[in-house]
């Protein structure tokens, strides 16, 4: 076992005395005894009943943020979990395992005494070990941001992961974990689809090691958790409970086109925050809607934690007859109504009935009494949205594209209306609607089958057919005409 030098232990003195006064100096040999013995390259704690790292004696604000995380409390939670095993011991406390440092250092290489100073998961987790950088400060220890979740050898994927916290398995498995080479390599898009554009977007300060790569990055760990901490839950670097499309993290992006543009015939891109909150779509001139009197209840008070009330569902699995552990799941792979297996643990389908979907989010979230109730509405208002895209636009190719062999009363106007100028048409705006809410019809939608804001996709729907029927001239079978009136009126959108 090695002992700190006493010639850094001193030139952390001599720094903590010049920034703060003698006063803001910890000393941890008091003279009166032997110190108990301490790495020789990690710092830890130079004060372990304050849970001060030594680090934050300099870094104040970074100290005093993470004070605030989890990770500040990794140890204590550990043992008051019940569950403390000793192999539990290499996530919980500061060693080299998180970073570039060899695995033995730190807590694993000091003396039974000395571990305390490396109890917690603190800066040198991550960042590596500080003896070095005490001597000499300098930008050499970034955070390795990017690849934190990729290949499970550095940063927050060395911890969460496995069967209890698959953190990193989740999410590699979601939208998020994969960068899009098309767009993520656009400027104009980058600032969504890449990780390192999307963080320095979020935090213009960050430093962190990949920051000059040209290698294209999903959208990683810390992209939306500051390790360091935020006044945020989960360390989230934007709250998600805010009904705001330029504070909500999620919405931050999930909120690109949501309007019609005059500029371009492209349809809907990335409308799900403002659709949620009921402002996304082509609305008519004469387009009314109660929504005092039927409120979509995913975008209130009611889901108070709006996309992630449904998107980050984490829950246990336990055997049905022995009630053994089976999986737990986090979340991360942000569906909504995850496909499940006979136990009920998420797979990597998303390709399976509705039945075979798990629908826990929509009872849990306070939306919804039982996963039956919710499963029932939703197959009711795909039905009912089903009928009505058919009316204005049925794909009977299956290609995308209004050609030959369509139906619907978008394929009975002239091309001319669905010129680019600066009018948006009738037929345009019930373009746009049609195709921002079905689930098939684009490949760039709302993407939820109009659970996001069930009443409002509906009425939409209806004031497009309406106005579809007025401006043309149109027609549609009597029978769903009769149920077009009786829908309008029950969602207050006749006076």
């Amino acid at each position: 076992m090695k002992t700190l030098p006493s010639l850094t232990r001193l030139l952390w003195i001599a720094a903590s005395v010049s920034l703060f006064g003698l006063a803001a100096c910890v000393e941890d040999d008091d003279g009166l005894g032997t110190e108990p013995d301490r790495d020789i390259a990690f710092l830890g704690y130079s004060d372990p009943d304050t849970r001060q790292t030594t680090c934050g004696n300099c870094h104040i604000s970074k100290q005093r943020s993470w004070q605030r995380t989890g990770h500040a409390g990794a140890w204590a939670d550990l043992q008051a979990s019940g569950q403390a095993q000793s192999s539990c011991n290499r996530c919980h406390t500061t060693n080299g395992s998180s970073n570039l440092a060899p695995d033995t250092a730190g807590f694993f290489s000091v003396s039974a005494g000395g571990q305390r100073f490396y109890y917690d998961v603190q800066c040198e987790s991550c960042h590596g070990p500080g003896a070095q950088h005490v001597t000499a400060p300098d930008e050499s220890q970034p955070l390795s941001t990017m690849k934190a979740a990729v290949g499970l050898e550095i940063g927050c994927g060395t911890c969460h992961t496995g069967t209890h916290t698959p953190f990193v398995e989740e999410w590699q498995e979601s939208g998020h974990g994969t960068a899009l080479a098309t767009p993520a390599s656009r400027a104009e898009c980058a600032g969504c689809h890449e990780g390192r554009t999307v963080l320095a977007r979020f935090d213009p300060d960050s430093r962190f090691l990949e920051q000059n790569e040209s290698t294209l990055y999903g959208i990683t760990c810390a992209v939306c958790h500051d390790p360091h901490g935020t006044r945020n839950n989960a360390e989230l670097r934007y709250p998600i409970d805010t009904p705001d499309i330029e504070t909500n993290l999620c919405m931050q992006c999930h909120q690109k086109r949501s309007n019609p543009d005059p500029t371009t015939s492209r349809g809907a891109h990335s409308p799900q925050g403002p659709m949620l909150l009921g402002t996304a779509g082509w609305r008519p001139s004469t387009f009314t809607y109660d929504t005092s009197l039927i409120l979509s209840s995913h975008g209130s008070a009611l889901n108070p934690r709006l996309c992630a009330g449904c998107h980050v569902d984490a829950f246990t699995v336990n055997d049905a007859a022995t009630g053994n552990f089976v999986f737990h799941s986090t979340g991360h792979r942000f569906r909504a109504i995850p496909c499940v297996d006979a136990q009920g643990v998420p797979t990597t389908s998303d390709d399976c009935a509705v039945s075979s979907r798990t629908f826990r989010a929509c009872a849990t979230s306070g939306c919804h009494a039982t996963q039956a109730v919710a499963r029932g509405a939703f197959q009711v208002l795909d039905t009912r949205l089903t009928s009505y895209l058919d009316v204005l636009w049925k794909d009977n190719n299956g290609n995308r594209v209004r050609d030959a062999g369509d139906t619907g009363l978008l394929m009975q106007v002239p091309a001319s209306e669905f010129t680019v100028n600066a009018t948006i048409t009738v037929a345009e705006g019930a373009l746009f609607n049609t195709t921002m809410i079905s689930s098939t019809l684009a490949a760039s939608n709302d993407g939820s089958h109009g659970v996001h804001n069930p009443f409002y996709a509906e009425a939409l729907l209806l004031a497009s057919i309406s106005e579809m029927r007025t401006r043309y001239g149109l027609t549609v079978p009597p029978a769903l005409a009769g149920r077009v009136a009786a829908r309008r009126a029950a969602l207050g959108m006749d006076p």
